[in-house]
């Protein structure tokens, strides 16, 4: 664990962390300094990710999660271990650039505990319709770009902004234009009656047009 630098799974149908609490006994021994990057996809039973603890993810730069429906956080507070220090801290990610989560529909927080993360500058967010924080990102100076945002403005509009975070610390976000899908407005019966209709009309057509055009070529042959 000290010396990975990308972790990458996909397809883990029966895994409901990648590490759990407590699974070490000195979460200072340097595990996961070295990850930069950290991608799953398809895992469906997964509820968090990792455990977080004070100056846990150093070099960490991207995070990209793709349809983990039962995934609620991606980093969880590590209780079991220093539980009043982490209680009063942040969680920083100084090196994370870039955020990529699709079809992760409880998902809620991607850190349990306020995450901050001041290099950030693309978050792309598609299918997350429980999300509400995204990390603090504080302002920037005039040279430094903020952080582009791809998300549907219905997340956008329910996000949860305090303890730093603002909206303003943002580019104006895009919203793409994956949506849920909404049902029709005509009820099931009408559905119903218009197929029947169809389905008639089609055996009205063979019935009886098929057989007069049938006799009407008998009688131009004759």
């Amino acid at each position: 664990m000290k010396e990975l630098e990308t972790f990458w799974a996909s397809d883990l149908l029966m895994a409901c962390w990648i590490c759990s609490k407590g699974a070490y006994c000195n979460f200072n021994d340097g595990s996961f300094r070295k990850l930069q990057h950290l991608r799953l996809r398809s895992c469906p039973r997964l509820q968090f990710v990792l455990p977080v603890w004070v100056d846990s993810f150093p070099s960490l730069e991207t995070l990209h999660i793709i349809r983990c429906g039962d995934l609620r956080h991606v980093f969880v507070q590590n209780d079991k271990w220093y539980p009043e220090e982490i209680s009063i801290q942040v969680v920083a990610f100084p090196k994370l650039t870039t955020i990529h989560l699709h079809d992760l529909p409880v998902l809620q927080q991607i850190c349990e505990v306020k995450m901050v993360a001041p290099n950030l500058k693309t978050i792309k967010i598609r299918g997350c319709w429980g999300l509400r924080r995204l990390p603090v990102v504080g302002p920037r100076s005039r040279d430094m770009k903020k952080p582009t945002v791809e998300i549907e403005k219905d997340v956008w509009d329910a996000l949860e902004w305090d303890g730093g975070a603002a909206p303003g610390h943002f580019e104006a976000p895009v919203h793409s234009r994956y949506y849920k899908k909404k049902l029709p407005r005509v009820s099931v019966l009408r559905w119903t009656l218009a197929a029947r209709s169809c389905r008639f009309c089609c055996m009205c057509l063979v019935c009886c047009v098929l057989p007069w055009l049938a006799c009407l070529g008998c009688w131009l042959a004759a």
